[in-house]
């Protein structure tokens, strides 16, 4: 949406229709899961349309809105391609050809692929700080997922690190990857553990 003037029209959160639903934030905070197995079953726009609009009200020093997002659909050439370089990648690294293969099908066979980018700051400051901004992004984008009943699994390995991945995508060549995100119905319910957070905390009173 433009203003009469070509600029891009600001959302207030008055303006923002908020989905129904049972989830909690702290049910989503401690049931979000990663998943590496989903259900063969395609992934409604809708929901990755709620889930991206949740993305951009992330923290963010400056308003520099400095995420980029590629959604990559299933039955596509481009995901063959994808594909094809994330075996690349794993055969330099590793040098094993079943491995590779299986990074190779954790790429094609994923329902949706999202590639989060951030853009760079006027310094390294600015920079960190937007970095710090799209994580937090691509976190929303995993709590409305659980919303949604679906897994999103965060990726920043070999399938990231192809060296022609941003012209792949279409991203400019400053931009930093800062994660792929795999998203699907999952076919599997991992358990997870935290060291309790008093291990970690000095609380000054």
């Amino acid at each position: 949406m433009t203003t009469e003037h070509g600029k891009i029209a600001k959302l207030s959160v008055d303006d923002i229709s908020v989905p129904g639903t049972e989830v909690s934030v702290y049910q989503a905070l401690y049931q979000r899961r990663m998943a590496w197995h989903f259900k063969d079953e395609e992934v409604p726009e809708s929901a990755l349309e709620r889930m991206l609009e949740v993305a951009v009200w992330a923290p963010n020093h400056r308003l520099t809105e400095p995420w980029r997002f590629f959604v990559v659909s299933r039955a596509i050439p481009l995901r063959q391609t994808l594909g094809d370089q994330a075996y690349e990648v794993s055969m330099e690294r590793r040098g094993d050809p079943k491995r590779a293969e299986n990074t190779r099908r954790s790429i094609l066979d994923a329902p949706v692929l999202i590639y989060v980018y951030c853009v760079p700051g006027a310094n390294e400051e600015a920079t960190q700080e937007n970095y710090a901004s799209v994580s937090c992004a691509s976190h929303n984008i995993s709590l409305a997922g659980v919303a949604e009943g679906l897994a999103v699994t965060w990726e920043t390995g070999g399938a990231t690190r192809h060296p022609n991945l941003n012209k792949t995508l279409g991203a400019e060549e400053g931009w930093t990857l800062v994660t792929m995100l795999s998203v699907g119905f999952p076919a599997e319910s991992p358990a997870a553990f935290r060291t309790p957070v008093n291990n970690f905390l000095h609380w000054h009173k």
